[in-house]
């Protein structure tokens, strides 16, 4: 049985959108890992599993350090990646590739049902819902916006996290045409699928909770609470009160019973929470640019450089900026009955934004936040561009302007990804098109660092201090490009400049000490374990470790893991257990039940052979039954203690029988 052309259309459509989608992203798919990759992917060493085992791979889940929740299911997804086709990265990308597309194709399911009910009752019929959607799926598909979701592999989060809450939505939308239908397995949609899809795509990235009052913009918009029967009218409240209206609730009183939560955050950011919201009223309109009139080079991995509102005027955009959110906040409000589209994207739009562009103390840019929340407006802008089309005498002007948009996002999106080709392409466009990113300037020295050690090129190795030096002057709180211009110098057999570590120690000891900036110390611990060795001295990263240690803008958190990896520097370089002792105790008394913690103090308290403390430390251990789970197997680590504590007292035993 053939498909009618009013299906066949679409999914020609589709298929086109997959097919261009793999060929615009094919001159990305090289190139390197960046930015959090390293962290998240490259250097975790609980990713690279050897086997297929449930234990090994949530080993893998549990062990992100990204969100509350640890993201397990995204994790789980690298490790699989590590599995089969080791840290290749054309299959870490290929696999971000193919969870893009297909959640296109969820777009276009959510959306062509989003029409069938919108349409049905309206005279429209020379309006072919199911090619506004295809096409709107199509555009988001291809869009250069999308591409750090796609190409930047860590945000395969971003994509999961996604992919779950179109299902969930989808899933609702199933749930509502079947209870307007009167048919009772609409509550099974509604009950099971939605807060399953929800579950699972919060485990991928929380911002798949913003679901829930997405659902409730589509019952606003769509359905308004239609329903064949009294019962399932009452169950679709509850549902959504249960699920809206109590989380806000909650996480209002949480907020109130405890004043310090939001703000705590900024105690390590060069914003105030009111300079952070000012400035994302004026990012709201940055990122709604650069989805309407998408310019190549305002893009980038890094936004480090956007200016942040000091005051209402400061810069004068603010005000306009947030008085134009305030209108538009105005229309969706008062708008919902006569202009229910126009509604939705402000919506959509708005709710998708309000977790990691509001209150919590984010940075400040990111274009990857903008995977879910574009949809709302380039459904929105497919259909109001195919309405008005339709009105016109030309019938195939919906095509022709549907395939003119879709092949500049598809040719911004081809040059795009083909700046991620390889590291050095990448850093250097990212520093030509953001010269005031510290980042950008200081990935490109650490990529010309990387060329000269290919090339022995002197003016490699020139122009990569002369980039670090510069990034290290772009942000007076920056550590790392000091780090590495230090590192570099003993590397190749220079002694540095005297100025960059007395910069670098009064930096760590009175700058905002942001947590990437502890995790720089611990490379440098490890380097120095490593077998390859370090040329860092041991006694600047000591130095290093106690002026971080001074630090009053450091959490407790952080702290205590300063501590400890100090503790361990003092084990590994000169045995000295004393002061690792004294330290690691600070940190358990911070974090008592911190595993980790524990486990390190049990382990020099063996090498002490502290015999009396150990047994408290592993009885300790035992009595604690949030650590007794199959992820984090402490048991086994337990029970290694409890055989080294055996050994040792038997050692000791027999010294003493030999002495008598």
């Amino acid at each position: 049985m053939s498909a009618s052309p009013s299906r066949a259309k679409p999914r020609a459509i589709l298929l086109t959108a997959a097919l261009l989608t793999i060929l615009v992203y094919l001159p990305g798919l090289g190139g390197g890992f960046v930015f959090d990759d390293y962290s998240n992917i490259l250097l975790n060493e609980d990713l690279k599993v050897s086997s297929l085992s449930v234990k090994s791979l949530l080993q893998a889940g549990w062990s992100g350090m990204s969100g509350p929740l640890k993201r397990p299911i995204s994790m789980i997804s690298f490790a699989l990646n590590y599995a089969t086709t080791g840290d290749f990265i054309g299959a870490f990308k290929l696999t971000n590739v193919i969870i893009h597309i297909f959640n296109g194709v969820l777009m276009f399911i959510f959306f062509r049902l989003l029409m069938r009910v919108y349409l049905t009752g309206q005279n429209s019929p020379q309006l072919n819902y199911c090619f506004v959607a295809a096409v709107a799926a199509t555009l988001w598909m291809l869009h250069p916006l999308n591409l750090t979701s796609v190409l930047y592999i860590v945000q395969r989060m971003n994509s999961l996290s996604a992919m779950f809450s179109l299902l969930a939505l989808i899933s609702y939308c199933e749930a509502r045409v079947n209870m307007e239908e009167g048919k009772a397995f609409g509550r099974w949609w509604l009950l099971a699928a939605v807060p399953l899809f929800v579950t699972l795509g919060a485990l991928s990235k929380e911002n798949a909770v913003l679901t829930f009052p997405l659902i409730g913009l589509v019952e606003l918009c769509f359905f308004r609470l239609r329903t064949a029967d009294s019962v399932d009218r009452k169950l679709l409240i509850g549902f959504l009160v249960a699920t809206i209206l109590l989380p806000v609730a909650l996480a209002a009183a949480y907020v109130v019973s405890h004043p310090n939560y939001l703000g705590a955050g900024y105690a390590a950011r060069s914003f105030s929470m009111v300079e952070r919201l000012l400035t994302e009223g004026r990012v709201m309109w940055f990122y709604l640019a650069l989805l309407v009139f998408p310019k190549l080079s305002s893009f980038g991995l890094y936004h480090d450089d956007y200016i942040i509102s000091t005051g209402m005027f400061e810069p004068i955009t603010t005000v306009f900026a947030v008085g134009a959110l305030g209108v538009a906040v105005f229309l969706a409000v008062f708008g919902s009955r006569r202009v229910p589209m126009l509604t939705f994207a402000i919506g959509w739009y708005l709710i998708g934004h309000i977790m990691e562009s509001s209150v919590i103390a984010l940075e400040l840019v990111h274009e990857h936040r903008n995977y879910l929340p574009s949809m709302g407006i380039l459904f929105s802008l497919s259909y109001a561009c195919a309405r008005a089309c339709a009105s016109t005498s030309l019938p195939r002007l919906p095509q022709l302007a549907a395939v003119v948009a879709i092949f500049l996002t598809a040719a911004i999106t081809f040059l795009r990804a083909g700046d991620w080709r390889d590291p050095v392409t990448l850093a250097v466009v990212e520093a030509e098109r953001h010269p005031n990113s510290m980042r950008a300037v200081y990935d490109l020295g650490r990529v010309q660092f990387g060329l000269h050690q290919l090339t022995q090129r002197q003016e490699f190795y020139d122009s990569g201090l002369a980039n670090l030096e510069r990034a290290a002057e772009i942000d007076p709180s920056s550590k790392q490009p000091l780090i590495g211009l230090i590192r570099v110098q003993y590397e190749h057999g220079y002694t540095p400049k005297t100025e960059w570590m007395t910069e670098l120690l009064y930096r760590y000891e009175f700058a905002l000490l942001h947590p990437s900036e502890i995790e720089d110390l611990t490379r440098l611990v490890k380097c120095r374990a490593s077998p390859d060795g370090c040329s860092f001295p041991v006694d600047d990263i000591v130095q290093l470790y106690h002026a971080a240690l001074r630090n009053q803008s450091s959490s407790r958190f952080p702290r205590a893991q300063l501590m400890v990896n100090l503790a361990v520097l003092y084990v590994n370089e000169a045995n000295d257990l004393a002061p690792a002792i004294n330290l690691l105790d600070d940190a358990v008394q911070l974090f008592p039940k911190e595993f980790n913690f524990r486990k390190i103090r049990a382990q020099v308290y063996l090498l002490a052979q502290m015999d009396t403390e150990l047994e408290d430390e592993i009885r300790f251990m035992r009595s604690v039954n949030v650590w007794r789970d199959l992820i984090e197997s402490p048991d086994a680590v337990i029970d290694d203690l409890e055989t080294q504590l055996r050994l040792l007292r038997e050692n000791v035993s027999d010294a003493k029988a030999k002495g008598t």
